[in-house]
């Protein structure tokens, strides 16, 4: 839980430029409370046995104490409170929109939630939807975890966390962001999976030139996971081009995709700070940005799905 703290929303966000701030109505709120109150109680579960039991209390002197020392406080809200729950939930209702997300985020960090719940991407996608029907413009990322060998048996390892990202279009979002997150979310892809996360991340905070370099990234990994799992010859130092040459030959794909997909590696070569720019000054405007996390995440699901599980 304390290496969470370090990576909460509210920190990620110093960053990045805003023009206004952000607002979370207080019907997010009230609906968020609600839900919590029916999961972590045991009433709404995805156990197919009986309740698992009454853990709402825990929760809440859990969240407490992980905003605590989130914030160096010891009375989080500015109301005369006499429990730990009764505080943080007082903040919760009236904190500014980035602290909310901080607790929406720190939830799943909790030792209350896997005592209520086998699965934590069932509560994600019940706060998208609280969000979505808020007209709240953010979502939730999905947990991933990956199951590996160990000493004895095996042991589940959570990959990414879930994180609150911006939704500046819920079209592009929903049909491109979305789907390549869910891609990226089996375990093979973990490495493309973080450096996508983290395009993600560079965008919110204003780094657009950071943002283009991990679109790169994330894509060569991609190219680099398809050549291994089919094994089909590539060498580590391969860049994307000639990636993108062994995939695209193993494809039904139309040789015109080349150019496209192509792009996405043009522009982190010759907009971002991944190789030097001399003289020249770049400077990457938002849009491009935008355009950068779109089109890796449309080329990702595209070669994902066109070569196959």
């Amino acid at each position: 839980m304390l290496r969470a703290l370090s990576d909460v929303f509210s920190k990620r966000d110093k960053q990045r430029p805003q023009n206004s701030p952000d607002v979370i109505s207080e019907g997010v709120r009230n609906r968020t409370i609600l839900l919590y109150r029916e999961v972590f109680s045991g009433k709404w579960t995805d156990s197919t046995c009986e309740s698992p039991g009454n853990y709402l209390r825990d929760f809440w002197e859990q969240m407490h104490n992980a905003l605590q020392h989130a914030y160096g406080r010891f009375q989080l809200s500015a109301r005369n409170t006499t429990t730990a729950g009764e505080d943080v939930l007082a903040f919760v209702m009236t904190c500014p929109a980035a602290e909310f997300f901080d607790f929406l985020e720190l939830t799943f960090h909790t030792d209350a939630i896997w005592r209520v719940l086998r699965d934590e991407n069932h509560l994600v996608d019940a706060i998208n939807e609280i969000l979505t029907r808020e007209a709240a413009p953010f979502q939730l990322t999905s947990i991933v975890k990956r199951e590996e060998p160990a000493r004895i048996g095996r042991t589940i390892r959570t990959v990414a966390w879930p994180k609150i990202v911006r939704v500046e279009d819920e079209v592009t979002f929903v049909e491109a962001v979305e789907p390549a997150l869910t891609v990226l979310s089996h375990p093979d892809y973990e490495a493309a999976n973080a450096e996508f996360r983290g395009a993600l991340d560079d965008y919110r905070k204003g780094r657009y030139d950071d943002c283009l370099v991990k679109c790169g990234s994330s894509f060569e990994s991609v190219l680099k996971v398809l050549c291994q799992r089919n094994k089909w010859p590539f060498n580590q130092s391969d860049r994307a081009a000639p990636l993108l040459r062994v995939v695209l030959s193993r494809t039904k794909l139309d040789p015109f995709f080349k150019q496209p997909l192509t792009l996405i590696a043009t522009m982190r070569n010759e907009l971002s700070a991944a190789h030097g720019g001399g003289t020249v000054v770049r400077s990457v405007e938002p849009h491009v940005a935008q355009f950068a996390i779109t089109s890796t995440a449309a080329a990702v699901v595209l070669l994902v799905r066109e070569v196959g599980p």
